[in-house]
């Protein structure tokens, strides 16, 4: 069975030990090799024949133990060390294959008829970051090469060495520091996300490394500043494997992966299932059907904060490698749409896995076997643009010490920019009585954080959230609520409040002016004004009573704006504006009052008349709009009638108003 975690189960699937053994495995039953590269202990030579004739024989068990006890009797015997990593790798025992390549380059340090062997072994120390071992292999095996692959292959190796020798000398200041223990119960735990307020955390884990165990999707909230023990959570788990979820700012979508064997069915070895979460309670989780998966595998999704967007990874054909970054997006109608390829900025022949999007929109953060690293596995940074055909900023590798030699993926950054989250595996190495490895475990796999670097720029976004209440009754409301960015006069994000219990939860981006709209069948819709210009703005939280639309029902219009003692409409007034012409176009038989207000500095005389000119602007835009004249009242109020006391800036800034109420 392949599960959603299988890039952590196995890391690195060695393509050049393919090529290698591909390029080499005829030889080692044909060649007549030299005697400087055999040996003259007659009973290693009888060990080794031994070992070829059982081979022949499809007998691999008695074949390697002659080939051991033939480099037992002579550690010096190219052939049998030779062979012994070739049938290691066919039996994925990665430990014993890079020991006996090792001892292979050793004993026939200068051959031009291994360039195969030496960039393979090259690869091992890079796993290692022995980088001036790799180095030393990568140059013979670009000395010897005889065919383009070769070439490329050492070039790409000694370019990894030189990056990473020099990453390593100019390390970035961070410093990773295990999460609670209360997360990292099990034995392996990985894929962390959080909410964009930072209260739920999601993971996928497991009580044993063994690659049959069951993965499971678990839930942790905080409380008290602490977090707390994470529960499994029921209605997206079975008795097979689920994980690698995504979620969305609000928490209230979460995107996972099933894999084949599950009794919910799936259409490739692993499918992207969908659930949606109502008060406390997670919906039956749906395929998200043949659009979105295929009889490939999908899985390691990350959804954007509105819920809109998805990005994934899968094997389907059309892609650059191996495996690939796709996008869909969701449209009016809640339609996936066909998933697109990010293309070659980003996918390379190789592997992408891992994505994970920001909450800002814009930043996409990737795991790659193939962008110029420190070898294996890296984790990349790129960036939407606009103004460019492929899309994307070229891909900024994390630096060291967030990459290593290791593999490095799952990472997770705060809607703030400032925490990171990752998961970490510790190898556990079994070794002869000669100190040789004879095995390898993964070991344990925690969750860790650490604060992000200032070298790693991101737009920091932040939140607002709050409950929909109606004004008289306290009920908790579900209402649809629209962002708008009065900076480019576009819709940002669209939800809904939560219809059991009136949450809701939108991330802004530092840098714009921003207007939330508020509206319900019934009510007086309701619009509130945040401004994040200037990179000044907090996490917010609001809540925000409705009024039913009947008589007497009022709201202040926070969206409208003019310039000191000035009544010309702003031009950012217009998204608001329109917002107001298409209510009452939905509502012709009501009659409403624009009037306009200020605060108490200046002449009242003239502070009645300004407010009266600024509720006529906003009427004459009303009807060249289309509204008909006789379904507006204008009135200016002047200083008269202050929501609040006049006794600090912040309280005349809300006295300043127009209102629109029902007459």
């Amino acid at each position: 069975m392949k599960n959603s975690y299988s890039v952590l189960s196995n890391f690195k699937k060695t393509v050049l030990i393919a090529l290698f053994f591909v390029v080499s495995f005829s030889l080692v039953l044909t060649a007549n090799f030299a005697s400087a590269q055999g040996t003259t202990n007659r009973r290693a030579q009888t060990a080794y024949q031994n070992g070829k004739d059982y081979i022949a024989n499809r007998d691999f068990e008695r074949g390697i133990k002659s080939f051991e006890k033939a480099v037992e009797l002579d550690n010096n015997y190219f052939e049998a060390h030779y062979n012994l990593g070739v049938y290691y790798n066919i039996l994925r025992n990665k430990a014993k294959t890079k020991y006996h390549f090792k001892e292979a380059v050793r004993i026939i340090p200068n051959d031009p008829r291994r360039t195969d062997l030496y960039i393979v072994v090259a690869g091992d120390y890079l796993e290692e970051g022995k980088y001036e071992e790799a180095e030393k292999l990568y140059q013979k095996a670009y000395q010897y090469a005889k065919s383009q692959t070769q070439k490329n292959l050492s070039i790409k190796g000694l370019a990894t060495c030189k990056f990473a020798v020099e990453g390593i000398q100019n390390p970035l200041d961070i410093k990773p520091e295990r999460v609670t223990e209360v997360i990292n119960a099990r034995k392996l735990q990985y894929f962390a996300v959080l909410t964009a307020d930072e209260e739920e955390m999601y993971f996928t884990a497991r009580e044993s490394n063994d690659p049959r165990a069951d993965e499971d999707i678990l839930r942790s909230v905080k409380k008290d500043s602490l977090w707390q023990t994470p529960e499994k959570v029921t209605e997206l788990n079975t008795k097979t494997n689920e994980g690698t979820c995504t979620i969305s700012a609000d928490g209230r979508t979460i995107i996972f992966t099933i894999c084949e064997g599950s009794e919910r069915g799936v259409y490739g070895r692993c499918d992207l299932f969908i659930s949606e979460k109502q008060g406390d309670k997670w919906s039956e989780p749906k395929n998200m059907g043949d659009i979105i998966n295929t009889r490939s595998w999908e899985s390691q999704a990350s959804l954007s904060a509105d819920g809109r967007t998805l990005y994934f990874i899968s094997d389907r054909s059309g892609g650059f490698g191996r495996t690939d970054i796709w996008k869909s997006t969701r449209n009016d109608r809640g339609v996936w749409e066909a998933p697109q390829n990010l293309g070659s900025q980003i996918n390379t022949a190789g592997e992408e896995y891992s994505p994970f999007i920001h909450v800002n929109g814009r930043t996409l953060f990737f795991s790659s076997d193939t962008h110029l690293g420190f070898g294996g596995f890296d984790l990349f940074k790129t960036e939407i643009d606009e103004n460019s055909e492929k899309g994307w900023t070229k891909p900024q590798n994390l630096g060291y010490p967030i990459n290593t030699y290791t593999d490095q993926q799952s990472l997770f950054v705060t809607a703030d920019g400032k925490t990171a989250y990752y998961a970490d595996g510790e190898t556990e190495l079994q070794v002869d009585k000669q100190n040789r490895i004879i095995a390898e475990d993964l070991g344990n796999s925690y969750i860790y954080k650490f604060e992000m670097p200032e070298e790693i720029e991101i737009t920091v976004s932040r939140y607002i959230k709050g409950t929909v209440y109606d004004a008289k009754t306290k009920e908790k409301l579900g209402a649809n609520i629209d962002l708008y960015n009065l900076t480019n006069k576009t819709i940002q994000s669209s939800i809904s409040s939560d219809p059991r219990n009136g949450k809701y939860l939108f991330v802004l981006n530092e840098g714009s002016n921003y207007a939330l709209n508020v509206n319900k069948k019934g009510y007086l819709f309701q619009s509130l004004a945040f401004d994040y210009s200037e990179g000044t703005g907090e996490n917010v939280t609001v809540d925000i009573y409705l009024e039913k639309a009947e008589k007497g029902s009022k709201v202040v219009l926070n969206n409208i704006f003019f310039d000191t003692d000035k009544w010309e409409l702003k031009e950012e007034s217009k998204t608001e504006l329109d917002l107001v012409t298409r209510y009452l176009q939905t509502n012709p038989k009501i009659k409403v009052q624009i009037s306009g207000h200020t605060d108490n500095v200046g002449d009242k005389i003239y502070n009645q008349k300004l407010s009266e000119k600024r509720a006529t602007s906003v009427v004459d835009y009303l009807i060249n709009a289309g509204i008909p004249k006789a379904q507006l009242v204008i009135k200016g109020f002047g200083e008269a009638q202050p929501q609040v006391e006049n006794n600090s800036a912040e309280n005349k800034a809300k006295n300043r108003r127009i209102e629109f109420e029902i007459l």
